[in-house]
């Protein structure tokens, strides 16, 4: 799977179809700040569903050259700042993001030492999104074990602190009900906590104002409490949702 995957980014980011002449521009204009990798999503959807099935966002972070000229030129093109210290790129087809190592969020908390690009892979919340592609070296890496999980649909918790809990535990639903994957027992357990602690309202009004489709709204959540609660307490096991509401069918095409 990986050898396949570097040939399918390798394919994506300099084919000239489906807009990505823009992606290939904001490259070489990004290239010419720093040493560029691309990392998580996108990697994860295109080893699992091709480039075809790929329909979200470009993430990319940058260990610039001069961290004071990198900021002057996004800037200078418009980029807007999004959370965490990154930057939102003008693009016609792609939503691209970036953002400087320096102000890599697990850094700047201390929860992990980020000199490296190498280091991002371990400052993500899902095991899923443990890969980075250089840019400069044509090359994946990844955390040990990486692509046996994915090939198994496993999804479990690779750094436990984050910014965003309602956000990533939204998502941990989305990406066992459209992507197919199966909990492992700490996310299993972080998502439950997260329930209890916010609310299940406060999921739902998360997952809106986030995404066009509403997924949480098919699932029961009684029976939901009651089937992870079971699990959680008789099992270590991989766990995924099932409680649809009554006359509720899942459907299962690629949607970010």
């Amino acid at each position: 799977m990986e050898h396949l995957l570097e040939k399918r980014v390798r394919y994506f980011l300099n084919s000239p179809y489906r807009g990505r002449e823009d992606v290939r521009r904001t490259l070489r204009e990004l290239h010419a700040h720093g040493h560029l990798v691309l990392i998580g999503g996108m990697l994860r959807d295109v080893a699992m569903f091709g480039n075809a099935g790929f329909k979200s966002d470009l993430d990319f972070v940058i260990d610039p050259y001069d961290l004071a000229a990198f900021e002057k030129h996004m800037h200078a093109i418009g980029a807007r700042v999004n959370r965490f210290g990154g930057y939102a790129l003008p693009s016609k087809r792609w939503q691209i993001d970036v953002w400087p190592l320096q102000r890599t969020w697990a850094h700047l908390k201390g929860y992990v030492r980020v000199s490296t690009v190498g280091d991002l892979r371990d400052v993500t919340f899902f095991s899923c999104d443990a890969i980075i592609y250089d840019l400069s070296h044509k090359k994946l890496s990844a955390k040990p074990g990486y692509f046996d999980d994915l090939d198994r649909k496993v999804l479990e918790i690779n750094l436990r602190p984050n910014p965003n809990p309602k956000g990533n535990a939204v998502r941990a639903f989305r990406y066992a009900l459209i992507k197919g994957f199966h909990w492992g027992p700490n996310l299993s357990r972080f998502v439950a906590e997260t329930i209890d602690e916010v609310g299940w309202n406060a999921l739902r009004e998360s997952e809106i104002s986030s995404f066009k489709t509403r997924y949480l709204d098919m699932l029961d959540l009684v029976s939901l409490k009651r089937e992870l609660d079971h699990h959680l307490s008789t099992s270590d096991g991989l766990f995924r949702p099932t409680a649809f509401q009554r006359n509720v069918q899942l459907q299962l095409p690629y949607t970010q």
